[in-house]
This record gives structure tokens, sequence and C-alpha cells, in this order.
């Protein structure tokens, strides 16, 4: 994807417009999360306040990432063991213990 694209919809703050060659290495460097840093931009917008270079560094695609807490954790947040807020409750065998999985 082109980085001109992805430029013109994050709209840098002023003070990051000198980041700009920087950025687009960056992106250059990191083809595999194009598709959904634009996707996120079209969106949702500007990101007001946020240094584009460090943005795509700092990227990781919401479908990639996986939480997890504690049995312990989990009731200390929700004061319940009952799956709630999108957590599921998954038994490990191996370790004798559940942990609650959110993605």
């Amino acid at each position: 994807m082109d980085f001109n694209t992805f430029w013109t919809l994050f709209r840098p703050d002023e003070q990051f417009v000198n980041r700009r060659d920087a950025t687009e290495q960056a992106w250059q460097d990191n083809p595999e999360k194009h598709e959904s840093i634009i996707k996120w931009l079209k969106r949702h917008g500007r990101y007001k306040g946020r240094n584009p270079y460090f943005f795509i560094l700092d990227w990781q695609d919401k479908q990639q990432r996986v939480q997890t807490l504690s049995f312990s954790d989990y009731y200390a947040r929700y004061g319940t063991t009952e799956e709630c807020d999108g957590w599921k409750r998954q038994f490990i065998p191996e370790k004798q213990t559940t942990i609650y999985i959110k993605q």
C-alpha cells in the first residue's frame, strides 16, 4: 500500500510533520501492517496527538492480540468465575489450572 494514503489518513499533528521520512521508512519496513492500519484509520479517522512513526512500530492487528488472566486475577477483577465481558474460561490440563482468555 502507498505511504501517502497512510499519511493522508493519519493527518499527523504539526509537531510530527518532521517525522515523515522516518515514518515512511517504518511503513516500508512493515508491509504486513499496511492493510490493517489503513482499515483502522478509515474506520476511526485521525489519531490526534500520536506520533505516526511510533504508531506504525507499535501497531498490532487486533485480531492477533490475545489477552489472558489467571483464575485469581479474573476473580479479583470481576468478582465471579462466570464468563463475562468477552472472556472465556479455559482449563489447561498440563498445568492443572484455569485461565481466562480474551481475543
